[in-house]
């Protein structure tokens, strides 16, 4: 089986079942999978895969069937993850899926599926962070937020904020991955956006939000003020979007 070759795609998760699928037809194991944001590299060779979504569908297909579904969506939520070699992770797993069965899913002591159990929960706790850390301006009648987060998240966050705000219309900026949750009543999409900056604040928003560092500042009790514990519930590394925080 080849290896001395890289695979680089558009990107997308129907993109990288098609890689699947080609590393079987052509008989190869790449020794990466390279999307538009990677660097370029000239160590080995590299091929262009085009994404094919009919062969996507027979890859799901084939994981449905000799696995389980739940397959299908471990690897979809492995592709949100921000795991280094994401991609040539998920595509050895889905080799070992295959040729294992479903007892493919509880083989926790195999590095090629812990690997990935380990990277969706780091994932899925992320996400559970920022439904309470996101913090909302209003922009012309409308709600926005920017956030950073490691992995792609947005796809976790949409039916958490689009339940609870369903009649209002929101934007919520991906940073990292330059991509937006973007909602309106009954709709929304995850697009891709290039940048996006919020407004200053107009006068009214500067005071409620003067108002709300005072609250946060009140309600610590002096005594019981654990940095520690804080750094741990929430990490330094999203308060500097959170209105409590700000300067």
């Amino acid at each position: 089986m080849r290896t001395d070759i890289i695979y680089r795609y558009d990107g997308s998760f129907d993109g990288l079942l098609t890689c699947v699928f080609q590393s079987y037809l052509r008989h190869e194991l790449p020794a990466a999978l390279l999307t538009p944001d990677d660097g370029q590299t000239m160590l080995f060779e590299t091929l262009f895969i085009e994404t094919d979504h009919a062969l996507a569908k027979r890859v799901v297909d084939g994981l449905t069937r000799k696995v389980s579904g739940e397959a299908v969506s471990f690897i979809r939520m492995a592709h949100l993850t921000c795991l280094n070699n994401r991609d040539a992770a998920i595509l050895l797993f889905c080799r070992l899926a295959m040729a294992t069965g479903p007892s493919v899913m509880n083989a926790l002591a195999d590095a090629r599926v812990n690997t990935l159990y380990r990277a969706i929960n780091f994932l899925e706790r992320e996400a559970h962070h920022y439904m309470g850390f996101v913090r909302f301006s209003d922009v012309s009648g409308a709600l926005a937020s920017i956030i950073r987060p490691k992995n792609s998240v947005l796809p976790l966050l949409d039916p958490h904020f689009s339940d609870r705000f369903n009649a209002e219309r929101f934007i919520i900026y991906d940073a990292t991955h330059r991509m937006a949750l973007m909602h309106v009543p009954d709709v929304s999409r995850i697009v891709p956006m290039d940048d996006f900056k919020l407004p200053a604040l107009r006068p009214e928003e500067l005071e409620i939000a003067a108002l709300w560092q005072r609250f946060h500042a009140t309600i610590a009790i002096e005594g019981r003020v654990n940095p520690k514990l804080q750094r741990s519930l929430l990490p330094l590394r999203h308060r500097p979007l959170m209105t409590e925080f700000s300067k």
